[in-house]
């Protein structure tokens, strides 16, 4: 097969693929172009069913990542490189947009060559995008560790089909000529006619009610919504696998973070652990947990609220002096208003400063799996203290879709 006539396989036949020819695949493979000659990769072969199983759910369950016999994750990995030089007396300072950027080019060079070796030979290919979709249950699957990433994923057989080769955009379409030709409504129809027009692209656009193929991209297949949860999920797996930095996330987020306005929507959730009485008071932007305030009901200066209440306003207040506090205010079953004045001093100090903590997470759009996560991962001393540590936790899992939190945790009713 040469590149003129190649074709996506998704379907694989039982024939074996032999150590002997995929090692030697890997290894021809590995005379790809690489920066600095440090080949910063590394391949993940995974033949084992129940590995397959466990990697599946990060490629939405594709059934050829079951079914093929050779599943091989491509990762950037900068972790070798740093330890071959750290055990030789040198000091490395890889662990940072750039270190990524350049292992993951390598790692998509040396994915490209090995495409082409195999289907050289009568392999069939299919190259899997979602491994930068859900990238932390690849590491996970893989105990992949800091300094390593997964940026591609193949699956590798024999094929058992023949499917209709696909469309490509003409030369012109990506091709420009000392400069970047400008894109005109002109260039547009002409360049995207012939795919438009290519049967299997119509049909998807008729069966999906759409009245163009563009649709279909936008609306189905790769929606604005998607694309901004898989954005955080990734900086959020950088962050995790060393290649992001908290001041790297700071410089790099905080422009899209919006001003906190002066009245957040909030839940009113109460819960208990250990026979105590807790309240987590969520402020909420766009629906989405924003800040959070919680801590025993009756602590000294504790809150007292009717039992009724489930949510409210969280208030941001500053004095002529510049100081800030945050009053709750909610509304009776006769309508009118009560304000609890400084319910960032209502809690203990210490619950207050690692609220800020997490407050400053939740700004920060860590997706909530992650933030649940990080709370759990905090090292705290003390009964009281780690009680609040499982309510924080315990009060955002509600807002997980799909996750129902467990028995007799959580509940709007005080005497839970």
């Amino acid at each position: 097969m040469n590149l003129k006539t190649r074709k996506t396989i998704r379907k694989y036949t039982q024939q074996p693929i032999t150590d002997e020819l995929l090692n030697r695949l890997l290894t021809e493979a590995a005379r790809t172009q690489t920066m600095g000659n440090l080949q910063l990769y590394s391949v993940v072969v995974t033949r084992d069913a129940e590995m397959k199983q466990r990697l599946a759910p990060a490629h939405f369950n594709q059934p050829m990542v079951t079914e093929a016999p050779v599943v091989l994750t491509i990762c950037a990995d900068f972790r070798r490189t740093s330890d071959w030089c750290a055990q030789r007396e040198a000091t490395p300072g890889y662990d940072n947009m750039f270190g990524f950027l350049n292992a993951a080019t390598d790692a998509l060079l040396y994915t490209q060559t090995f495409c082409c070796l195999a289907e050289e030979i009568g392999l069939g290919l299919c190259y899997l995008g979602t491994s930068i979709y859900q990238p932390q249950a690849i590491i996970e699957a893989l105990h992949l560790p800091q300094l390593v990433f997964p940026v591609a994923t193949l699956t590798v057989g024999w094929p058992a089909e023949n499917p209709e080769q696909t469309e490509r955009l003409p030369l012109e379409a990506f091709v420009h000529q000392e400069t970047y030709q400008a894109n005109t409504p002109e260039r547009i129809d002409a360049l995207y006619q012939e795919k438009e027009a290519f049967p299997t692209n119509q049909k998807f656009v008729e069966e999906n009610n759409k009245q163009t193929l563009a649709q279909l991209v936008t609306d189905i297949r790769y929606t604005k919504k998607d694309f901004e949860a898989m954005s955080q999920n990734l900086f959020s797996a950088l962050h995790q696998q060393g290649f992001l930095k908290d001041t790297d996330l700071t410089s790099s987020i905080l422009p899209m973070i919006e001003t906190r306005p002066e009245v957040l929507d909030c839940d009113v959730v109460r819960f208990q652990n250990q026979k105590e009485k807790w309240v987590a008071f969520v402020g909420l932007m766009n629906n989405n947990p924003y800040e959070i305030f919680t801590g025993l009901m009756d602590d000294e200066e504790g809150i007292s609220l009717p039992k009724s209440v489930t949510t409210g306003r969280i208030i941001k207040h500053i004095d002529r002096d510049g100081r800030k506090r945050y009053d709750f205010q909610f509304e009776n079953k006769r309508g009118y208003k009560t304000t609890v004045e400084g319910l960032s001093e209502k809690f203990n100090p210490e619950y207050w400063n690692y609220a800020k903590l997490i407050s400053g997470v939740l700004r920060y759009r860590m997706p909530l799996d992650n933030v649940i996560r990080l709370v759990g991962s905090l090292q705290l001393d003390g009964d009281s203290i780690n009680s609040w540590k499982t309510g924080v936790a315990r009060a955002l899992k509600k807002y997980i879709p799909g996750a129902a939190p467990e028995p007799s945790e959580i509940t709007n009713d005080e005497d839970n």
